[in-house]
């Protein structure tokens, strides 16, 4: 059975991923499953998360990372809707993705947004902590290395969408989360 092909979308709280996720299932004419750090987050009692937060949400993120590897293995195509942060209480998690999903069909997606308009989607929400997408975008992607960036203000949510959709892995698999394991072996 072939592997279902993976779609990592990484950007701050506000800059569009659900939206992205949404116009993707909607444009792509095989189904994409939806994992967000959101529901895996949301799946954990409010009991825990209050008494230990981030230890929570460190076994909830792993949960989701895992999960994505056993949608692939069963064929099954998956859209993911991550935030992941450059700041110790989330050290670990990129790598175990690449880790995971080293020999994996992924294609690792910048979704980026300018501050003035991540303010103005969190205020228009109304169901946002303000100021949650300023203090991310000041401690998000500095890996550096994606497949593809897209940005949500620059352009529709059609426009990102078929920018991601026309893009093909490298026939090599050089993909962005090769070249990361690749970093990760030279650093050592």
């Amino acid at each position: 059975m072939n592997k279902g092909l993976i779609i990592f979308l990484n950007g701050t709280s506000s800059s569009g991923k659900t939206s992205l996720t949404k116009k993707l299932q909607e444009l792509c004419g095989e189904p994409y499953f939806h994992l967000s750090i959101d529901v895996y987050e949301n799946m954990a009692p409010e009991k825990y998360l209050e008494n230990n937060y981030w230890d929570t949400l460190r076994k909830c993120a792993s949960a989701m990372h895992n999960s994505i590897k056993t949608f692939s293995d069963a064929g099954l195509n998956v859209i993911i809707d991550h935030v992941i942060l450059d700041i110790p209480e989330e050290n670990g998690w990129l790598e175990e993705c690449v880790k995971i999903l080293l020999d994996y069909p992924v294609v690792f997606v910048r979704v980026d947004c300018p501050l003035h308009e991540l303010e103005r989607r969190e205020k228009d929400r109304g169901d946002r902590d303000i100021g949650q997408a300023k203090w991310q975008l000041e401690r998000i992607h500095g890996h550096g290395i994606y497949d593809l960036e897209v940005n949500t203000f620059e352009n529709t949510m059609q426009e990102c969408a078929e920018q991601i959709m026309q893009f093909k892995l490298p026939a090599n698999h050089l993909n962005a989360f090769r070249r990361l394991y690749e970093k990760t072996k030279e650093m050592i």
